[in-house]
């Protein structure tokens, strides 16, 4: 395989021999140290090949030995310029596109980022990008132990991370920190108290003396568990009370729409927008625009992979939506549905930690605007501890039970 490439970049010619003695044209070569291969006899004529210095050389000395030499094919890089020499586009591509490959193969095509739990890949992203890390980065000019070593002192999720480079392709390999679990002081004294008004549904203590019985109402701040323990002796100690309560308790919320309110909607008009990412850079190459002043924008990004191979092309289209103000006057069923719209959103964030087991729902109208008032009946633990102050504590236990029942 060697041998055939180095005779391809010098060049060579396949040729025939014919005459009365071709043996003298072989000896003739062999005392002027050319080399000779693939000789073949014929009926009539000799085929063989050399390089093609040497046969320009040979020529004149096969014509005294009586031979004739008659050229079947020429190879080699030699040939192949000497055909093509006229075409000037030819080479210049030719090394244009050999340029583009070697200068291209020094930038970063594409960045993927593997492990991620909680945090976001854009804002990975983001400080990847802080880093010198992204899509058309200068690869010689990258520190990736450093990148993985900022990110992990600047991010506290950050427990581990690699950076691995193979051609083009950067891949960062994440493994979030596990957070520390909460620690309970369970050795500071403390009472359970309410931390919301409610009924008692149940009560799961771990440690404490409870101070209500289930079934009962109860207000905030109210102890429910006493962290302050008698013993058979009425001896008094302080413990950590610890207790899971649940509770019926009642949230109210209010929500307010005008009565006369508009929005926006599609009118039918959409343009579209498309540009060619390529190493970092956006080149718009097709625009369109709407008319009107509103409107909302769903983008989607392509990139060619011919034969798996990812390419550092993206092509980004954009659909503009144009919309139109509608004002609507709201009657109450329209009002009613808006405006629980936006009670279930309350719902979902302001009451996630409770079981929602009923909803009272009261709408009013009034200057030319909608209430909806929701009563919330929810089912919760409404225990939270509440430590018992030092003086409290050294009250309790300077207190001497038994001569307070001699007296």
């Amino acid at each position: 395989m060697l041998i055939l490439l180095l005779r391809s970049i010098r060049g060579f010619v396949c040729f025939e021999i014919s005459g009365k003695y071709p043996e003298r044209f072989i000896n003739i070569t062999a005392r002027n140290s050319v080399r000779l291969w693939d000789v073949k006899r014929g009926s009539q004529s000799f085929t063989a090949c050399m390089y093609m210095s040497d046969y320009i050389r040979i020529r004149p000395l096969a014509r005294r030995a009586g031979v004739r030499l008659r050229i079947k094919s020429k190879k080699g890089a030699p040939s192949f310029i000497s055909r093509y020499r006229g075409r000037v586009g030819v080479a210049v591509g030719a090394c244009a596109f050999v340029i583009t490959v070697f200068v291209m193969s020094m930038f970063i095509w594409s960045v993927d980022i593997t492990g991620l739990d909680t945090l976001s890949v854009s804002d990975m992203q983001a400080l990847l990008r802080d880093e010198g890390l992204y899509v058309g980065a200068f690869k010689p000019s990258l520190d990736y132990q450093g990148i993985a070593r900022d990110i992990m002192l600047s991010r506290h999720e950050v427990g581990w991370m690699a950076v691995n480079v193979t051609g083009s392709y950067a891949s960062v390999e994440i493994k979030e920190e596990s957070p520390a679990p909460e620690v309970t002081d369970i050795d500071s004294p403390c009472n359970v108290k309410a931390r919301c008004d409610g009924r008692i549904l149940s009560i799961d203590t771990e440690q404490g003396a409870a101070e209500v019985p289930e079934g009962s109402g109860v207000i905030e701040g109210q102890v429910l568990v006493s962290g302050v323990m008698t013993d058979a002796l009425g001896g008094v100690r302080l413990v950590h009370a610890d207790a899971r309560i649940m509770a019926q308790t009642t949230h109210e919320a209010q929500f307010v729409i005008d009565s006369d309110t508009g929005f926006f909607r599609p009118d039918g008009d959409m343009a579209v927008r498309r540009s060619v990412g390529i190493l970092g850079l956006s080149l718009p190459y097709f625009f369109e625009s709407v008319d009107s002043p509103y409107s909302f924008t769903d983008s989607y990004s392509e990139s060619p992979s011919p034969l798996g191979v990812r390419l550092p092309l993206r092509v980004d289209t954009e659909l503009v939506h144009s919309l139109e103000e509608v004002s609507r006057e709201l009657d109450n069923n329209s009002a009613m549905e808006l405006l629980k719209t936006q009670s279930r959103l309350y719902e979902s964030f302001s009451l996630a930690d409770c079981r929602v087991t009923n909803r009272g729902y009261k709408l009013t109208e009034a200057d030319g605007k909608y209430t909806l008032s929701v009563t919330y009946t929810c089912v919760e633990d409404i225990a939270v501890s509440s430590p018992i102050g030092t003086d409290e504590n050294t009250q309790l236990l300077s207190e001497d039970p038994l001569k307070e029942k001699e007296e």
